[in-house]
């Protein structure tokens, strides 16, 4: 059974060489996402990763050419992948989760409080993964380690999720 592996990182902050380091400590992968905050050039993180990517726009980007938010088919399910600052995120993920229900998603991403977090309500009636990662390179949880997390999908659409450190 053949399985996707994604990297989903964010907040790397001009601290590309941190995106790398997980690439090549977790890598190879099939898809990577970045929820902003990126502030630097997006090709170089392309280059290395060696799959296709989705960068979205964070409230420290100036690349305007960077959406806002990115819509990821990964059958059977459909990823919202935002930064974060403009759903409130610091206080409650609601907007955020209603945002991704309104356009038929079942996996909420976002970034911006430099806080892992993880809500799996796919077993609720609510039907949704609610994912941060952390930051890859400014970390504010109590253990100060920089975390990205690698998503598993296989062909039946079973996920799993890891959080890793840099």
């Amino acid at each position: 059974m053949e399985k996707k592996r994604i990297l989903i990182i964010s907040d790397s902050h001009r601290h590309t060489e941190n995106v790398e380091k997980a690439i090549k400590k977790s890598g190879p992968f099939d898809m990577l996402i970045h929820l902003g905050d990126i502030e630097d050039d997006t090709e170089k993180i392309k280059q290395s990763a060696g799959c296709p990517c989705y960068f979205v726009r964070g409230n420290c980007d100036l690349d305007y050419k960077l959406q806002e938010c990115q819509i990821i088919n990964l059958l059977p399910h459909r990823i919202f992948a935002v930064h974060g600052h403009k759903y409130a995120v610091r206080g409650d993920t609601f907007r955020l989760e209603y945002a991704a229900r309104e356009v038929g998603c079942d996996i909420a991403l976002f970034g911006h409080t430099h806080v892992p977090y993880f809500y799996d309500g796919r077993e609720t009636e609510y039907k949704m993964v609610v994912l941060n990662p952390g930051s890859c390179s400014l970390p504010r949880q109590a253990d100060g380690k920089k975390t990205y997390v690698v998503m598993t999908a296989d062909e039946e659409g079973n996920l799993s999720f890891e959080f890793c450190h840099i």
